[in-house]
């Protein structure tokens, strides 16, 4: 069973990078990966989070490498400075995910990248209550409150 899941994440992350040299799949699987592969391939996000709902119990065995895979890229638009691409593809992981602290702090991270503070604060409050032995969520919320109180200060002193 762990090696098939192994097997099927593997195939999922090559077919991502664009290299598909599958390892064994049932059809389902082969076709998921396929979907998902092409999707990706074409930068589009609504096919793409098309795909990846459509993923069903097949992508099951594979959440946690396909949340990871999602996260993954939307940390390269975030570095790319596609901050709103990134966003959007942080949104369809805790859509897809809503259960998982990282998606939350993820999309937390690239609201505050934007300047969106109170965004981020809330997105790091849902990750926080997830996760609530987060250092970085507690400590984001932190910075980010006493920015905006120092901020609030200096315009009152203008």
């Amino acid at each position: 069973m762990i090696r098939s899941r192994l097997g099927f994440a593997l195939t999922i992350l090559a077919a991502f990078a664009g290299n598909v040299q599958s390892a064994p799949l049932t059809a389902p699987q082969a076709e998921v990966v396929s979907h998902l592969a092409a999707a990706f391939a074409t930068h589009d996000p609504v096919r793409v989070t098309q795909a990846y709902r459509d993923m069903g119990d097949y992508g099951l065995p594979a959440a946690d490498i396909v949340e990871s895979m999602v996260n993954t890229r939307g940390y390269e638009l975030l570095g790319n400075g596609e901050i709103e691409a990134a966003i959007k593809v942080f949104d369809l992981n805790t859509g897809t995910f809503p259960l998982s602290a990282n998606t939350w702090d993820s999309l937390a991270e690239a609201f505050m990248t934007k300047g969106e503070h109170e965004s981020a604060i809330r997105y790091y409050r849902f990750s926080l209550i997830l996760d609530p032995e987060s250092n970085n969520a507690a400590q984001m919320i932190e910075r980010m409150t006493v920015e905006q109180q120092f901020s609030y200060a200096s315009d009152s002193k203008s």
